[in-house]
């Protein structure tokens, strides 16, 4: 199907993953695409500690419905198991929030990743007015979400690290 077929945030989404910015980005080895149907996008991103060399993987579901106008719905997600995996409570303490389980009113779904750049969180408590530098705008990309992802899962490699040396087997 021709692009100028597809309705309006799938045609976005197939520009957005067609850029050289999210291009660089998996050729880096930050994040690969494992599924796109349609306007769900299915990414593992892997978080590098330079020094050690150690990574980490994630992934995740972004629901990019309503693209560029309603930002990303965007989880955590086991593909292995098809579901969504427990929440995380062992990392450093802003990747366990980010992780947490929170349901999204009205509705009480679970919120998923509890950033201001997140569908439902970024209404939740009024985050995306206390932080417009992190909060979804029309003139972001999905670069914008893959970026913060790949920043979290950064974070909780090194956690992992430290934790590592701190208790050595």
């Amino acid at each position: 199907m021709a692009e100028s077929d597809l309705p309006p945030d799938e045609a976005t989404l197939v520009r957005q993953l067609a850029s050289v910015k999210f291009r660089a980005g998996v050729e880096k080895g930050k994040w690969r695409v494992l599924a796109h149907q349609g306007t769900v996008l299915d990414v593992e991103v892997t978080g590098f500690h330079y020094e050690s060399g150690r990574t980490s993987s994630f992934g995740f579901r972004l629901e990019c419905d309503g693209l560029p106008e309603v930002c990303p719905y965007v989880y955590c997600w086991d593909f292995a198991a098809n579901a969504r995996p427990a929440s995380l409570t062992q990392s450093s303490p802003g990747v366990v929030d980010a992780f947490k389980e929170w349901q999204a009113p009205p509705n009480n779904i679970h919120g998923g990743i509890y950033r201001a750049w997140q569908r439902y969180a970024a209404n939740h408590n009024g985050w995306r007015d206390k932080c417009p530098e992190d909060a979804w705008n029309r003139d972001r990309d999905i670069t914008f979400i893959m970026e913060r992802l790949y920043g979290l899962v950064c974070e909780h490699t090194q956690w992992l690290v430290r934790e590592t040396s701190a208790n050595p087997l």
